[in-house]
């Protein structure tokens, strides 16, 4: 079953466009207990999912996903076709927690998507324009984790408030007057929002009035790192090896792991060899090609990862221009469908060593790496050590005039 896993982090280089947080649930149920909902008959608890999302999008799909153990990764667990704007989505409730639905056009180009509480009841979806995006309105947990902050009056404000700067930067392009204010203004708008939310489910989280709600609103974010795991261990005293707790330990576990050596992978590092299989069946190994070239760019990247794909080309003119001078880039996947990352590199014509064991996040490869989203890369120079990383657009070509032509660097300049 295919994994989806996170991109690259939002940079502010660029505008923040459309806001796709924890969704709204307008409903008359009261708080939930510590005990998962579920119909007073004894049929099979069922969820149905519906929405009629007509001003984003006419067809398409609705991909419903749950996180599982692999950071990053979920599997489906649903899907339905989007007709007219329309569409419903049914299934087994077997577990509550949070989960994701994304909207695919008829290309599967993501349209956007929302997290919301799976609960056994009626789930709405809606699309509440360019700025806030989709919302759900459901259950009783969803009204208790996520309504209790987003239909308040303080978050309105702060919607309001990047609504209207988002509405003043509009036709602004880099270098036009006021553009560098309205970016700014707008990321203050943007990271006020995130504040709110974050305030909240951490109230919920660190709160011992509902176990399962303060699970889920750790999934949804309020705790991280050593925090999120102390609070799971308590949590696992009063709900036992819940499967949403059991999944999120681990995934916390592995992003403590990562970043511990991401922190290590800092430029005057050794990097490790290591080998692949590259798309041509062969067998690939660092070694070989930081000993052959004066600089090799390791670049990790997927078929699924659209800010991937978009540095794809940049990349591709750093090869052709810095190639015969002694340049070599040495791809690493984290697709797990072949067929996806063939399609992938022939689409995008990626002429570089380009391996993959299609392990994606549980590869021992990124583990190595400390790579928790991609985009990501390092320049190694033929030793094997770091001289930069995460060189993205004109910083490749700056770094590699500096280092191969001998221009002046950034700083120098």
């Amino acid at each position: 079953m295919k994994n989806n896993y996170p991109g690259r982090p939002v940079s502010k280089k660029q505008f923040p466009t459309t806001v796709f947080v924890a969704c709204c649930a307008l409903t008359t149920w009261g708080c939930g207990s510590s005990q998962e909902p579920a119909p007073s008959t004894d049929a099979t608890p069922q969820y149905s999912i519906s929405g009629n999302l007509i001003e984003l999008l006419e067809e398409g799909e609705a991909v419903l996903s749950r996180g599982n153990s692999v950071l990053g990764g979920s599997d489906e667990i649903g899907r339905a076709e989007v007709n007219g704007g329309q569409f419903e989505l049914q299934g087994q409730f077997d577990q509550g927690g949070a989960v994701r639905l994304a909207i695919m056009d008829a290309d599967e180009e993501s349209k956007g998507s929302v997290q919301f509480i799976l609960e056994p009841v009626d789930i709405t979806i809606v699309y509440a324009g360019e700025v806030a995006g989709l919302r759900a309105r459901g259950g009783p947990y969803q009204q208790q984790v996520v309504s209790s902050w987003q239909d308040s009056d303080e978050y309105d404000e702060a919607l309001n408030a990047y609504r209207d700067v988002m509405d003043r930067r509009k036709g602004l392009e880099e270098g036009d007057e006021g553009y560098e204010e309205l970016r700014e203004e707008s990321w203050d708008r943007y990271n006020e929002q995130n504040r709110i939310r974050f305030d909240a489910l951490r109230a919920i989280a660190e709160s011992d009035e509902d176990p399962l709600a303060s699970l889920y609103a750790v999934q949804l974010g309020g705790l991280g790192s050593q925090d999120a795991l102390s609070r799971l261990d308590a949590l696992e005293a009063e709900l036992g090896a819940h499967p949403a707790l059991v999944a999120m330990r681990s995934r916390v576990n592995k992003g403590i792991e990562l970043r511990a050596a991401y922190a290590a992978m800092q430029e005057g590092a050794q990097v490790e060899d290591f080998s692949s299989i590259g798309l041509d069946e062969l067998d690939y190994h660092l070694q070989d090609s930081r000993t052959a070239h004066d600089f090799t760019l390791v670049e990790f990247w997927a078929s699924w990862c659209g800010p991937c794909r978009a540095e794809n080309p940049n990349l591709i003119a750093s090869y052709e221009h810095y190639g015969p001078k002694g340049f070599e880039i040495f791809a690493f996947s984290l697709d797990d469908d072949r067929d996806d990352w063939v399609e992938a590199s022939e689409e995008d014509g990626i002429p570089w060593i380009n391996t993959s064991d299609l392990l994606a996040y549980d590869s021992p490869v990124p583990a190595q790496f400390g790579v928790t989203a991609i985009p990501m890369n390092f320049l190694i120079d033929t030793e094997g050590t770091i001289v930069a990383k995460n060189l993205r657009g004109e910083k490749l070509d700056e770094k590699l005039a500096e280092l191969i032509d001998g221009a002046p660097s950034s700083s120098d300049q």
